[in-house]
Order: structure tokens, then sequence, then C-alpha cells
């Protein structure tokens, strides 16, 4: 027995070692070609590894002991067979005892290096074997970094902000990046102690390190406080302070080291959530509105104290269980069971409103007003059902007749703007409010008792044919009429006028029609908010934008599949390249149809004119025939403002130039330069420079009596318009502190002119990504991944694209399945370095799910999201949730490369 393998022998190796201790021994290991050891039993099994080992494999002593001597290395030869890392362990241990043997030693984060391995027998009982691991003399990791260049990145581009109070010294230190926390630049803000006492908030003076000493400490102390310091501009930052204090033997406190961490995010978020609490305490406890929240799909019920009193239960006397619900709802709708309930009410509606029958304790009827939100898988499957219950007795106690008398009801409806009109199951007028009686032109008592559809006669505003009685229809069908403005109401005193009605039927205890209720007005007099122009006129444009974007889709598939057809069938590689681009192209076109139905954002930012018309132009003359001429004069200025809205705005002015040609063929130009205004040149701007857009056309131009109401809300010459888009456009170019003007002749065209601030500042200009191209310097793959995706052709893909970054990689096709791979390994202490799981698996367990099923498992799981949705809020909101990175579909093996290496800090 050698002398080392006595001294192990006679000694306990220690089998727990500092992190430090473990660095410095690696460090002189790898300077010196000093031995590095491991114990093993008969089987190959690691016992005990010295700190040295540690450090080359970079792993704690609890992820070597236990695992098998052969998964340490890497081989040419590999196999799936039971039994094969045995059959490894047979050789190696024929191989190594009698000489030094070279094999590939794999580190837990750095590439395969060459390492010498040599075998020694310690002793029989129990059998053991020391494995001694040397470098060649000019061998060496090839990820080796050294530990004051990490902290130097550490301390110059991490968000950590560094400082030392060094009391026995009297000197001081802030980092750069913990003035900039701040809002200084690093000569701005002096290192000494008094700058710290002037930034404290004086609230929290008594928390901050530095006056946290404990009374007889002597030595070293940890802390973790949250205070708050001010910043340069005036608010207070609050900060999570992090770090060691050191006191000397006479109990005083001699120094504070620590770290800051911007946490203002988290506490907003906290903050925001506590309200948010507090007002649904506030609701479900303490008012008459009862909250309920049925999850069905874990099994987790919810009924507030509210809720419980409506039916006559305190909170301890009605349990949070799917019985109770069931006990409160009539016994003979529920029979089928709960969801089976809930999915029956308003089909095809993901929220409703309806009046609910309540069971109360002294088994009495109780009806409720409720708001009902359900959550439905894609297989049809109810998950979770949430909702608010608030009691209708008054409302019942006027439909019984005693209570609210009919004077009270007729002055409620008569301080309503819309016109109502009231009728019972015969279809007889039963009520008229004031604003019915101006648009009929008959008052409420020579209207009561005469048929509806006598007094409201529609005739259509396209045909002039007379349309069927929405008051008859309701009544007759139970069904109800939505929001319609085709139609104009004839009340006989005049030609007909444009009326926008809506229809709704009674129904009564026993289910049956029992009147109706018809709500009409003037289209001239409806109005919206912004929001809901913005919103409503959004929505129509994408449905005039769908052909001309399938048509740009077609192209771009075209390109595609003819050059992977090329390469496929004739080995023509020429044209992948353009099929390349033409996917990317496809790409940002999604994107720019995700941002546009999306909507604005609420944040405006600083972009060049040009950059926003040639976008607007891409999608609102896509697949037209129309020409397009766009021209922005050297020197235009920026512009602030909210990108998806001003898209909007000019793909507006773009669709209804394309629509003024009447023959399909014409010309737009686009025309954008500074311009200078007088005081009251353009009312109501204010004299200065603006940025001056015009979109003009030779389509058939505007009628002059219609040039005055083009921008009002509901005016419409087209036969299925709505009236929106002009209004919407000035309604947001207004927003932005701009105007807009109109110049038409009829049969020789249009031209808007639009006017906006100057920003007078650059373009805000996105951090450029590198090109996703595969370098050399990619394949430096070292680790373990996961892929989770449900589509077999993309697991197969993506797999192929991972290995050949030299990674290892499996496969899963589900959020289940992924976890069982993964607790597999974390079992062994070899959890894998990163999953890759898709966002959305159709018919299981999708990356959100898994994410926070294996969080629980493993809380230092590293996972990526993929997805579809090429959108940076949902973007920041799965990293604010925890994962590494974001990845977007489609992807190249560089995409991969790149965001791997991102997320294992290569």
């Amino acid at each position: 027995m050698s002398g080392l393998a006595a001294a192990f022998h006679n000694y306990n190796l220690p089998t727990r070692l500092s992190t430090h201790s473990a660095q410095h021994s690696a460090a002189r290991l790898l300077a010196t070609g000093s031995s590095t050891v491991l114990v093993l039993d008969t089987d190959g099994r690691i016992q005990v590894a010295s700190a040295a080992a540690c450090a080359l494999w970079q792993a704690g002593n609890a992820e070597l002991v236990g695992d098998l001597f052969p998964n340490l290395f890497t081989f040419d030869v590999v196999s799936r067979e039971s039994g094969w890392v045995q059959s490894q362990w047979e050789v190696l241990l024929i191989a190594a005892q009698s000489h030094p043997i070279s094999l590939r030693l794999q580190p837990k984060e750095a590439a395969a290096f060459d390492v010498n391995v040599r075998l020694e027998k310690a002793g029989d009982a129990p059998g053991r074997y020391f494995a001694f691991i040397t470098l060649p003399a000019t061998a060496a990791p090839a990820d080796t970094t050294p530990a004051d260049n990490f902290l130097t990145q550490l301390h110059e581009r991490s968000a950590l902000g560094f400082f030392d109070l060094n009391f026995q010294k009297n000197e001081v230190y802030y980092s750069p990046v913990w003035k900039r926390m701040l809002g200084y630049t690093e000569a701005a803000l002096p290192n000494t102690y008094e700058t710290w006492l002037n930034l404290i908030h004086p609230d929290d003076s008594s928390a901050a390190p530095d006056r946290q000493a404990r009374a007889g400490a002597t030595g070293t102390r940890q802390f973790s406080l949250e205070f708050r310091l001010r910043h340069a501009q005036g608010h207070y930052v609050w900060v999570q302070s992090v770090g060691l204090q050191v006191f000397g033997p006479n109990g005083a406190l001699q120094r504070v080291i620590g770290v800051h961490l911007d946490i203002a995010d988290r506490k907003e978020f906290e903050e925001a959530t506590l309200r948010a609490e507090e007002r649904l305490q506030q609701l479900g406890d303490r008012g008459r509105v009862g909250l309920f929240d049925l999850d069905f799909s874990a099994g987790l019920y919810w009924l507030s104290p509210g809720f419980k009193s409506l039916l006559g239960y305190s909170d301890a006397e009605l349990p949070d269980t799917i019985e109770s619900v069931l006990r409160a709802l009539p016994m003979d709708e529920t029979s089928g069971g709960l969801p089976a309930y809930f999915l029956a009410q308003h089909p095809n509606q993901v929220s409703y409103f309806d009046t609910l029958r309540l069971r109360h304790r002294e088994d009495r009827e109780v009806l409720v007003h409720a708001g009902i939100v359900r959550h439905i898988s894609r297989r049809k499957e109810l998950q979770r059902v949430l909702g608010f219950a608030v009691p209708l007795a008054e409302a019942s106690a006027i439909a019984a007749g005693p209570g609210l008398p009919a004077a009270h009801l007729a002055l409620l409806l008569a301080e309503l703007q819309e016109a109502v009109l009231l009728a019972d199951a015969g279809g007889q007028i039963i009520h008229l409010n004031a604003k019915a009686e101006q648009l009929l032109g008959r008052t409420s008592e020579e209207s009561i008792g005469l048929p509806a559809w006598e007094l409201f006669r529609l005739v259509h505003r396209e045909s002039g044919q007379p349309g069927e009685s929405p008051v008859a229809k309701a009544i007759g069908t139970g069904e109800a009429t939505p929001l319609n403005m085709e139609f104009a109401l004839d009340n006989g005193s005049g030609p007909p006028q444009p009326i926008a009605f809506s229809t709704r039927a009674v129904i009564d205890a026993a289910g049956r029609p029992a009147g109706a209720v018809l709500v009409f007005r003037h289209p001239g007099e409806m109005s919206l908010t912004p929001e809901e122009l913005v919103r409503a006129n959004r929505f129509e444009s994408l449905g005039q934008l769908a052909g001309g974007i399938a048509h740009d889709f077609n192209n771009l598939l075209t390109t595609i599949l003819g050059g992977v057809s090329l390469a496929k069938d004739n080995r023509d590689l020429t044209s992948l390249e353009n099929s390349e681009r033409a996917c990317l192209a496809a790409k940002a076109l999604s994107k720019q149809l995700l941002t546009f139905a999306k909507g604005g954002s609420a944040v405006r930012q600083v972009v060049k004119p040009a950059d926003i018309l040639a976008e607007a132009h891409r999608l609102a003359a896509a697949g037209s025939t129309v020409k397009v001429e766009l021209t922005v004069a050297p020197g235009t200025g920026t512009i602030c403002v909210d990108r998806a809205q001003m898209l909007q705005v000019f793909q507006n002015l773009i669709i209804n130039a394309i629509q003024a040609m009447t023959t399909g063929t014409g010309q737009i130009w686009i025309n954008a330069a500074n311009a200078v205004l007088t005081e009251g040149q353009v009312a109501p701007l204010a004299a200065g420079t603006y940025v001056q857009i015009e979109v003009q056309d030779n389509g058939s131009g505007i009628k002059p009596e219609h040039l005055e109401k083009i921008f009002d809300p509901f005016f419409t010459t087209k036969k299925s318009g709505t009236g929106l888009g002009l209004a919407t456009v000035l309604s947001i170019v207004k927003r932005h502190g701009g105007q807009m003007g109109v110049d038409s002749e009829v049969g020789r065209g249009t031209a808007f002119t639009v006017f906006l601030p100057l920003a007078d500042q650059p373009e805000e200009v996105a951090a450029r990504r590198s090109p996703s191209l595969r370098f050399r310097d990619e394949k430096i793959g070292t680790g373990r991944i996961l892929f989770m995706d449900d589509d077999e052709q993309i697991r197969a893909l993506t797999k192929n694209m991972i290995e050949s970054l030299e990674y290892k990689c499996d496969i899963a096709k589900d959020g289940d399945e992924a976890v069982q791979l993964y607790k597999r390994y974390l079992n062994i202490g070899r959890p894998y370095d990163i999953i890759i799981m898709d966002l959305t698996i159709i018919g299981g367990m999708g990356g959100e799910q898994t994410f926070k099923v294996l969080r629980e498992l493993h809380p230092e799981v590293c996972a990526i999201i993929a997805s579809g949705y090429d959108n940076e809020d949902m973007a920041r909101q799965f990293l604010a949730m925890g994962f590494c990175g974001y990845l977007t579909k489609p992807y190249r093996v560089g995409d991969l490369g790149k965001i791997i290496r991102k997320v294992l800090g290569k």
C-alpha cells in the first residue's frame, strides 16, 4: 500500500469541504500538476472525494459521492444497454491498475479535457480503490476563469451596487453601480459616511445595517434588510441590502460590507397586491357582494364571507367545499354536477351576467344578480369559475308590485339618455321614457296599449324595404338583437331617420318570454371614449387587412417551399438562403400583426416617421394593386408616439385611400417633412415646428356635404362601414398633441394632412441583435438539456440542433414526461443544466404549469420558455415569473446556441 493510500486508510478524509477551500485547492492543483484523489468501492461508486476533485469537476462533495466513476468521463462509444456502465468500470479497473491511462474528464460546467487516471487497491475489508487523476503537463481546462476577473465582471456589469463602510480605518467606498442606482455619476457622490446618512430615509435610519449592531456581539454577523435611499431626482428608491457586519473584541461595529439591489418594482407590486387584497376583502367580507372561486382543475373552492352571508351563514358555518356550492343552487338544475351546470349557461360566452336563484339556509329562495367568468380548456372542459353575486331583493319587490312605486321607476327611466320602450308578453307598449317619446313623436299616454311594431317601424337604409320588428322577434323567440345600425325609423312625420337599437326579451321564472325591452337612439348622438374608438376600429381594420396579409404570406411560403423543393428533389442548395430570408420576413410580418391586434402599450417612444410609414404601408397595402409612393424629406425630425396607435392612424388613412379607388387601380402619395407653423395657422396648435405627413390619393374624392361629418363617430357612406375609422384617427392624433385636416375634390382625389409635435430628441434605437450565424465558438456545448414540445417534428429537429452544438439532449412530449425525466436525474444529484419548454401543450401541462411543478422539486431549476408569440410584454412577464430566457419561434441553430450560452453564463 502506497504512503498516500495508507494515509487515506488511517485518516478519514473530510467529506464536506468549503467552496472557498475547494477553489484554492483546485487552483494549486492545476498550477502544480498534483494528483486529485477519489475513494471508490468495488462497484466503482464514489465514497469520498477530495477538495481538489470537487474543484476539478466543479461539483460539491455531495454531488460526487454516490455517482459511478465512469459517469465522470466522456467516451467515444456509448450505449443505453443495462450494465454498460458496470462494464466500463470493469475495463477501467483492469487497464488503469497496471499503468496510468488517458481519459476525457467532463466537468459540470466547462468543456471536457484530457487527464491521466491510475487506480490502486486500498484494502479488502471493505474493498476499496483509490483513483488518482493527474493533469498532463501541457493540459489545462479550457474554461477556467480567474476569480479576480469574475469579481471584476460582477462589480462592473451586474445590477449589484457594492459598498464598504470601514469605521475602523475611517474609509468608505461606494461602487459606480451603487451610485448609478440612485441616479448619480461616480464623481457626483463622495465616498463618505455622511453621504450614507444624507441619503437614507428618515423613517428607515434605524433599519440600516450601520445601525443594526447587537449588544455584546463580536466577530461577524450576516444581515439582509430593506430600506429607502433618496434618488438624485428627489424621490426615494427601495433597496435590499445584504452583507456582513464585523465587530471588534469590545463589541464595537468596525466594518459593514455588502451589496444593494434595486427592489422598487417588487415593492410597487407588493403594495398593489396589498391594495387589491384590501379591496377584495372590503367587498367580499364587509359589503353586500358575494364572491366565489371554484377551481375544478386544482380541487380548490372558496366562498367569501359575503357570499355565505347572502345564504344566512357565518363564515365558520359554511365550509369552502363543492358540497356547499351545490347546496346553494337549485337541485333540479345541478343534477349533472357543477361543471355541467356552468357549461350549460350562455354557451359560447367566456363571461356573462345572469340572475341566479340561490337557496337560503331557511329554505327560501334568494334572487341575485351574478357575473360569471369561466376558464375552459381546449378540450371544452371547465377548469375554473370565478364570479360575484349581488342580492336582488329590491328588484323582486318591483316585479311583485309593492315596493318601488311606478312613478319612481318612470323617473329612473326618464334620466337615461337612450330611448327605452317596454312591452308586455303580447307586444303591447306598457311604458315609454321621455327620449322614446321624442324620437317616436308620441307621448307615453298616447302609446300605452298599442302594439310596439306599429310605432317602431323600421325600413332598411339602403334598400328601403320594411324590417322585422325586433320586439316581436324577442317575444316570439326569446333571442336578443345586438346593436344594429342598418335601419332607419319611420315615425310617419317625415323621411325615415337613421336609428341604432338593441332588444332583449324579459324571461319569467318559468323561462318563458314575459315581455321585451327595446333601447334605441340616433347614431349621431352616440359617443365612445377614445379607448373604445381605438379598440373598435382596430378589430374592423384587422378584417380589412386579412386578405392582403394572406396574399403576402402565400408569396413568402412560395419562396420557402420552392427553395426546400429544389434542395430536396434536385439537391440544389442555392435557394435555401432565399427560403431562410422568407422565413424571417414571415416571422416579422406575424410580429407586426400581433402588435397591431394587441393595440397600444400606453408607452410612447421616439421614432422616425419613415419607419412608421413604411410599416403601415406594408400591412395596409398588402395584396393591393394600387401603387404607393413614400417620400420622406431629408432632415425630417423624430416624433414621440405610441407606436401601435400611430400605425393604426396611417393604416386607416392608407386603407381609406385604397378603397377610394373604385377601379382597383390608382396611386397614393405619402409625404413627410418638417413644417413651421405660425400662431393660429392650424388651430388649436401653438406656433412651432411640427412633422407634417400627407396621405394623398387620386381616387373618387369626398362630396362637400360630407366633408364636415367625416370625423364624426358612426358617420359612414360605405354599405358595410361602421364610421369609426376617421373618428379614431383624429382621436389618436389629438391625444398625441397634434391636429389633422382634409382637402378633397370629387373626381380628383383626397389629401389628409397630419401634424405631430417634433420630438426634439434622437430616435430610441433598440439594442441590435447580433446575426444568428454559426461560428466555431458556438460549439462549446457542455451540459445536458431537456427539451419539451408536443410536436414530434419540432422535438426531433430541435434535438438535432442542440446536439449539433455538442450539448446532450433528452426530449419530452408533455409536462408529465418532462417532470419524470427531471426527477430521475435530480435524484442522483445531476439535474439538467437547462430545460426548454413550449408554452402551449395540447391536452397536457404546458411550459408555465410544468415550471411551477419543477420549481417545487428544485428551486434552482434553469428554464427557458419557447413560444410562437413574439411579444416583448409577454417575454418580460415570463422572465419576472422566474424563467431564465424567452425563445421565439421559429428559431435557427444560432438562435438556440446564443440563448443557451447566455443562460449558462458563457
